[in-house]
């Protein structure tokens, strides 16, 4: 883990090694660029599995955090 950056300091030694490394991947899938299903463009996350696409406009369910 040397080098990289993590997005977990708001924890502190609370948290385990193992839970900040975890929560850090679903916050770099959850921040990149998500694709629509329809057009292929960019989607974005609206709240907790809702997501619409920046092109087409059109609103649909999916993961809470990033498109499966």
């Amino acid at each position: 883990m040397a080098g990289k950056k993590l997005i977990t300091k708001k924890f502190g030694v609370k948290c385990g090694i193992s839970v900040r490394e975890k929560y850090a991947q679903v916050e770099a899938k959850q921040r990149k660029k998500q694709k629509c299903p329809f057009c292929k463009r960019t989607a974005k996350r609206l709240a907790s599995g809702i997501w619409e696409c920046q092109k087409c406009g059109k609103k649909f369910a999916s993961g809470a955090y990033y498109l499966e």
